[in-house]
């Protein structure tokens, strides 16, 4: 089975990395029989506290984080709905990167493209990807992160510490452009990084072409277009193209 397989099987139910979570990502190794997986996890505790542990092989190290009112509000709604009890530690969310992974990052670091996909495990966890591209348009995975949520602090924590613990400063100092989709709470949370934290700083984020363009002419312009019989008339066609051609332009500005 391959290293990104495994990951995308993970169960996150386990009270302190334990089997079978952290038994998988330990066992994952090299050719010369050494760790080749970093992760980082975070877990939450009984009075609804944050913890990221970080690790690479062993030991483990730990490191609490501040949680706000809000945040608290929403761990306790999360918690509820994923009917554990008050005393239960969780494993909240679980970022991986095999050291192929973060090697790609490291050699194309210029554009991130971050997109979410559903229900992908059987805890019915959302999986979170960070996928780059060579200069061919060969596409890698750079990072896959079992996310409990889609809040604006689920993706805050992956972009200020999980890619950080993962990928380093340098790296990310790298990057120029972020693409996302049209949800505010995943691409808030990024903006917010690239105005505040300085390896972020040289990074812009766009919108992908689907909902920047796309989604756009569908929604705004093909409804105006002049149509005969339910059809967009060749004229229609032709004014399309040039406003799509427009936005299009306006957008690389």
């Amino acid at each position: 089975m391959s290293h990104i397989s495994i990951i995308f099987d993970l169960t996150p139910d386990s009270i302190h990395l334990q089997y079978p979570t952290s038994t998988l990502l330990n066992s994952m190794t090299d050719e010369h029989g050494e760790p080749c997986v970093s992760y980082v996890a975070v877990t939450m505790d009984s009075s609804l506290n944050l913890t990221i542990h970080t690790k690479r092989g062993r030991p483990t190290n730990t490191e609490n984080l501040k949680t706000d009112k809000q945040t608290k509000a929403d761990l306790r709604k999360l918690r509820k709905e994923m009917n554990y009890k008050d005393g239960t530690e969780i494993l909240l969310a679980l970022s991986v990167a095999t050291d192929e992974m973060a090697r790609h990052v490291q050699m194309f670091p210029e554009v991130f493209y971050l997109d979410v996909t559903a229900n992908t495990n059987k805890q019915k966890r959302d999986l979170f990807l960070m996928v780059v591209k060579d200069a061919d348009g060969s596409t890698y995975i750079g990072n896959a992160t079992v996310i409990p949520s889609g809040k604006r602090w689920v993706y805050g924590m992956i972009y200020r510490n999980f890619f950080h613990n993962l990928y380093g400063e340098v790296t990310i100092s790298r990057n120029k452009l972020c693409l996302t989709d049209d949800d505010t709470a995943e691409w808030g949370p990024l903006e917010d990084c690239i105005k505040t934290v300085s390896c972020w700083k040289g990074s812009l984020h766009m919108l992908c072409m689907f909902h920047a363009l796309t989604l756009v002419y569908y929604e705004q312009i093909y409804p105006k277009l002049p149509k005969y019989k339910g059809n967009v008339t060749q004229k229609g066609k032709a004014y399309g193209e040039t406003k799509s051609i427009y936005s299009c332009t306006f957008l690389h500005i």
